[in-house]
C-alpha cells in the first residue's frame, strides 16, 4: 500500500510542481502590489461597492481585508479546479487511459486503491496550499514595512492552509463522482458545476435576504474568506462540516468503486446485458 502511495504521488509530482508555480504569481501580483494601490483604494470606494464586488464576496478596505477578499478568496477556487481535474481522473480518468484495469488486476483490495488515491490527492492539495503559502509569505516579507497591518507572516500561512479542507471536500466528491458516472466528463462536469453553484450560491444568498436559508447547502459558505480568519482563524464547526462532507464522499467512492464493472462505463444502476450465444 506504501509503494501504490508513492507512486500515486511520483504521478503527481509534476502536476504538484506546475499548479504550486501558475498558482504563486496570483498572491505574488495581488500582495506585491498592494502598496501601489493603497493611495488609490480610498479614493474608489464607490465603485469598491459595487454589487458584482460584493457578489464575489470581496472588500478592500484594509490590508487584511484585500488579502482576504483576493488570496484567500480566490486561490482555493483555483485548487478546487485542481481538485476536480485529479480526482475525476484518478478513477475514471485511468479508467478511460486503460491503466485503471491493470491496477485492479493487482493483489491489493479495490478499498485499498481508493484510500491510497483519495490520501495522495488530498497530500498533493495540501503540498500545492503550503508552497503558495510559503511564497505568499516571502512576498509579504518582502512589503512589510510599506504597509499598514498588523498580521504576521505565520497568518498569511496558517490563513492559506486554512483552506485545505474546503479544497479537500472538492476533491473527495470528485473522486466519488469519478467511481459513480460513467465517464470522466460527466464526472468532470458535475464537479465544476458543484463549485461554481456552491461559489456564486453562497456569495448571492449572503446578499440576498430570501436565499439566506439555502446559504448552507453551499460548499463555499463555510469558507472564511473575511479578515477575522487571520484573528481567530476558521470557525470549528465549519472545518468539521467541510470534513464530513469529504469523509461522506469518501465512503461512496469506496462503495461505488466495489460495484462498478471496469471498462463497462456505465452508470452504477445499470447491469451489463447478456449477449446471446
Amino acid at each position: 500500500m506504501l509503494r501504490l502511495l508513492l507512486q500515486e504521488l511520483r504521478f503527481r509530482r509534476n502536476a504538484i510542481i506546475g499548479w504550486a508555480i501558475g498558482l504563486t504569481f496570483l498572491p505574488a501580483i495581488y500582495v506585491g502590489s498592494y502598496p501601489l494601490f493603497e493611495a488609490e483604494l480610498a479614493g474608489m470606494e464607490a465603485i469598491l461597492d459595487l454589487e458584482i464586488y460584493q457578489a464575489m464576496g470581496m472588500n478592500f478596505g484594509t490590508f487584511e481585508d484585500w488579502l482576504a477578499s483576493t488570496v484567500i478568496n480566490i486561490v482555493p477556487i483555483l485548487v478546487a479546479i485542481y481538485a476536480v481535474i485529479d480526482g475525476t481522473g484518478t478513477l475514471a480518468g485511468e479508467e478511460e487511459a486503460g491503466k485503471l484495469e491493470l491496477i485492479v488486476a493487482l493483489p491489493i483490495p479495490r478499498w485499498q486503491i481508493v484510500t491510497v488515491k483519495a490520501i495522495a490527492l488530498g497530500l498533493a492539495l495540501f503540498l500545492i496550499l503550503l508552497l503558495v503559502a510559503i511564497t505568499t509569505t516571502i512576498v509579504f516579507l518582502a512589503i512589510e514595512s510599506q504597509v499598514e497591518t498588523a498580521l504576521m507572516w505565520t497568518d498569511i500561512m496558517w490563513g492559506l492552509l486554512y483552506t485545505w479542507p474546503i479544497v479537500m471536500a472538492v476533491g473527495m466528491i470528485s473522486l466519488f463522482l469519478g467511481a459513480f458516472a460513467p465517464r470522466r466528463r460527466t464526472a468532470a462536469l458535475i464537479s465544476a458545476v458543484i463549485v461554481i453553484v456552491s461559489y456564486f450560491g453562497s456569495n448571492l444568498s449572503s446578499q440576498v435576504s430570501t436565499l439566506e436559508s439555502i446559504q448552507p447547502l453551499f460548499l463555499f459558505h463555510y469558507l472564511d474568506a473575511t479578515a477575522s480568519l487571520f484573528e481567530t482563524g476558521p470557525q470549528t464547526s465549519d472545518v468539521l462540516i467541510l470534513l464530513s462532507v469529504a469523509l461522506v464522499a469518501f465512503v461512496l467512492a469506496l462503495i461505488f468503486f466495489q460495484r462498478r464493472d471496469i471498462t463497462v462505463g456505465a452508470w452504477p444502476w445499470r447491469r451489463a446485458r447478456r449477449v446471446p450465444t
